[in-house]
This record gives structure tokens, C-alpha cells and sequence, in this order.
């Protein structure tokens, strides 16, 4: 994970990071201090909260066509 490398984090935290902000919980007990953290962090939620977006639209539309 980035966060290991940027960070220093353990691998636990980095994951822990990574899940807790793409399901935008955000408990606010790990923030990345380091500028390439933060940069990196601001484009892994974009593209993170639009494949999760993508992947959800895709099966609604799996389940939709399955109804017809």
C-alpha cells in the first residue's frame, strides 16, 4: 500500500486508512501528514469513489436487465 511507503505506516493502518475512506467514514484517527500523502490520498478517493460508483451502476444494471 502507499500509505506504508508514504507514511510509514504499519500495514494494518494502511489498510485500515484505505477502507475507512472509501466507505467515507472517516473516524478521523489517521491523516496523512506527509504532502506526497496527501496528494496521493485526494486523487485515491476520486478515482476510488468512482469505481465504486461504476461498479455499483453496473449491477443495478445487471439485475434490472434480469427482470425484463
Amino acid at each position: 500500500m502507499t500509505y506504508h511507503y508514504l507514511e510509514n505506516w504499519s500495514w494494518v493502518d494502511s489498510i485500515y486508512f484505505s477502507v475507512v475512506t472509501l466507505t467515507t467514514v472517516g473516524f478521523g484517527d489517521f491523516a496523512p501528514k506527509t504532502d506526497g500523502g496527501k496528494i496521493f490520498t485526494i486523487f485515491y478517493i476520486i478515482i476510488g469513489i468512482g469505481i465504486i460508483l461504476s461498479f455499483i451502476n453496473t449491477l443495478y444494471e445487471h439485475y434490472r436487465d434480469m427482470r425484463k
